[in-house]
């Protein structure tokens, strides 16, 4: 306990992140001194807000950030010179820019993002720096630009060049480990005698782990290492395992449904998912024969229930299938890993055609909260601008460009305000350490090479502790805030007024911010769970509604996706919470069901179509409550549409797969429903 409570010991690349951060800083402000730029303390704080362990993360995002810098040059520009004569209306446009330009920052989960978000607060750093002098707003506008651009280029070539650490080795690892960890959860669920408490608890941990691992796939183009050029095979094996938390999830289910009838799961079924399991964790590319055997003896059982009438018959053939698809796609993970192991780019042709089209992108944050935000900014800076031209405080326009800052950097999170509270306590320490530099240390310094001396240690300590999980921020938040109190420039002037205002604006805008992010944007684990649960819903109900045809790998990643980051979420809620009975699993594979269905509906059956228009109402209904559960007559619309088609399967087989996914979609939506008359024979009653 004391060792999880206490500082982290520093390993190797904790220091090598720190001392290449250390190094882009000081050339960023060594190059920034050279040119004679009025605050190249900026160039430092940039430096750290940009700096990522892996090369290629500073990289993917550098050169978004770097146009988005020039953006919110370019727009200071237009907006201050139209409205400098009036401070006021002056405000509301910076504050409109920022808004508008956070809001869609919030709505792209790709580097893309950086760009906007650079843009919007780019314009308040600049367009509030002078307004006395209008005539320097070009040179103003230029410097600052320059000064962040100089941070950004230096942490990206610093982290390229020297001794990077490379994101296709770490990822590589992770899948490596993953797919581990789903042999493993293969095997638990597979047992005759599974914890189905168990069961949900893997999926969401290998849900989560894999919404992490999208990050890492998107900077691969941007990386050094070897493994730079497969990111077709790597996003390839993606898709692949994200296929297998929901194939298996099916099985599982079809598993918990036999056990519960009265002939339990049949004889031929234990002695077979034992040795699928044992495959899987042997996980050896010799193994592939054995898949193909597997997948052969899963077919053939299930051929021996087609045709049957019974609903356990139906479960069996379900689960065998489903199963079949399992090995199948485990198969692709092992093929697709050794060719990323060995460098090989013979990737089979069908896996290539299964990612040709990506299908759905993978679900933006909520409008609603983006737009939220943006708003929330918008009049955060407002305050923050009424509160400067107000008193007109000399130094009040730090405290709107920070507030400007604070908001567009907080506005990610479900819950920014447990943050920004220990945000406003490292403000206060860095006010402190700053002191002692100023007046205890700096006096005494002369030339670059002895400033960098006396900063080296307190930079280091802040780049290490960076690269830790439980203090990354808090150390970040205390070496910018610093940094920024020092103002270093290239003639020093000590001036304890100008220090001290400095750091009343800091603290100012940390409070205008944590005070309009409560009013607006005080949300829980509950608020992010629901909010994220309406997208899902939303999804469904438009999958359910429209004809396309969806590939369905693509769509697996969509919906896994979802399960990825509701998860952790669902998890925080107290029992009490009307979104703790939220069935997420359940829902991620109603949505592959649902595709199925569209997919594979011949000629357009009036009773799946009226299956299809009630599942879409009912998913309509869940937007507007989220208590509202699977009713009788979307039940009874589910059984309609299965007789229909089990009639039609005798003969025409191809109706056989449609039955499968309606069998699925009725275990999703009604797990406790008694067997369907319709299909029943003495186990009906079952």
């Amino acid at each position: 306990m004391n060792e999880r409570r206490g500082i982290p010991p520093l390993g190797w690349n904790e220091i090598l992140f720190s001392l290449k951060t250390l190094l882009a800083a000081g050339l960023a402000l060594w190059i920034a001194f050279r040119l004679g730029l009025s605050r190249p303390y900026w160039s430092v704080v940039t430096v750290y807000v940009v700096a990522q362990p892996l090369a290629g993360a500073v990289t993917s995002k550098a050169l978004y950030r770097l146009l988005g810098t020039l953006t919110g040059a370019a727009a200071t520009l237009l907006i201050v010179p139209a409205l400098v004569n009036s401070p006021e209306l002056l405000a509301l446009g910076v504050a409109a820019w920022v808004g508008g330009c956070l809001a869609i920052s919030l709505l792209d989960r790709s580097p893309r993002s950086y760009f906007f978000m650079l843009a919007g607060y780019t314009a308040a750093i600049i367009g509030f720096t002078n307004l006395a002098d209008p005539a320097a707003l070009f040179d103003i506008a230029s410097s600052r630009a320059t000064e962040i651009a100089l941070g950004i280029v230096s942490a990206t070539v610093v982290s390229r060049v020297v001794l990077p650490r490379h994101a296709g080795p770490t990822l590589a690892a992770r899948m490596e480990g993953w797919l581990g960890d789903a042999a493993e959860w293969a095997g638990d669920t597979l047992a005759t005698a599974a914890d189905d408490r168990a069961i949900r608890s893997g999926a969401k941990r290998l849900a989560g782990d894999m919404a992490g691992m999208t990050g890492l796939i998107s900077t691969l183009p941007y990386d050094t290492s070897a493994l730079r050029h497969a990111r077709e095979q790597l996003s390839l094996l993606e898709l692949r395992m994200t296929a297998l938390i929901p194939l298996l999830l099916g099985v599982a289910d079809r598993l918990s449904a036999l056990r519960g009838l009265p002939g339990g799961v049949p004889a031929a079924l234990p002695s077979l998912l034992g040795r699928v399991a044992e495959w899987m964790r042997e996980g050896r590319m010799g193994t592939l024969r054995t898949g193909m055997s597997l997948r052969r003896e899963l077919r053939h059982l299930a051929v021996e229930f087609h045709g049957r009438g019974a609903w356990d018959d139906l479960l069996v053939r379900n689960l065998c299938l489903r199963l079949a698809e399992v090995v199948k796609v485990w198969e692709d993970c092992l093929i697709l890993r050794d060719a990323i192991a060995f460098g090989r780019e013979d990737v089979p042709r069908r896996l290539r055609l299964a990612n040709g089209s990506r299908g759905w992108p993978l679900p933006r944050l909520d409008a609603g909260l983006a737009w939220t935000s943006g708003f929330a900014a918008f009049v955060g800076i407002l305050l923050a601008s009424a509160i400067w031209l107000g008193t007109g405080w000399k130094d009040g326009n730090t405290g709107a460009q920070l507030t400007a800052i604070f908001c567009c950097i907080f506005a990610a999170f479900d819950n920014p305000l447990p943050l920004l509270r220990l945000h406003t306590g490292c403000v206060a320490a860095a006010a402190v350490i700053a002191a002692v530099y100023l007046f205890g240390i700096l006096p005494w310094v002369d030339g670059f090479a002895a400033l960098m001396v006396v900063l080296a240690p307190f930079l280091f300590l802040c780049g290490a502790f960076m690269a830790t999980p439980r203090w990354g921020f808090s150390a970040f938040a205390i070496c910018a805030n610093t940094t920024l109190f020092l103002a270093l420039e290239s003639s020093f002037a000590m001036d304890m007024a100008l220090f001290a205002n400095g750091v009343m604006a800091a603290l100012a805008g940390s409070a205008i911010a944590i005070v309009i992010l409560r009013l607006f944007r005080s949300a829980d684990a509950e608020d992010g769970a629901r909010r994220l649960l309406r997208t899902l819903w939303s999804d469904l109900a438009g999958l359910a509604s429209t004809g396309e045809s969806w590939r369905a790998h693509a769509l697996a990643r969509r919906m896994v996706d979802h399960l990825g980051h509701l998860a952790p979420r669902l998890l925080a809620l107290p029992a009490t919470s009307r979104m703790a009975g939220a069935d997420v699993l359940a829902d991620v594979r109603t949505g592959l069901n649902i595709a199925d269905i569209q997919r594979l509906q011949r000629d357009s059956l009036p009773e799946t179509q009226r299956l299809l228009e009630e599942l879409e109402y009912h998913f309509r209904a869940r937007l507007r409550d989220a208590a509202v559960r699977p009713g009788a007559s979307l039940l009874a619309r589910v059984d309609e549409a299965m007789r229909v088609v089990n009639d039609r399967q005798t003969t025409q087989p191809a109706f056989g797969r449609l039955l499968l996914a309606l069998t699925g979609l009725r275990r999703c939506l009604f797990p406790y429903a008694p067997a369907p008359v319709l299909l029943s024979t003495a186990e009906a009653g079952a």
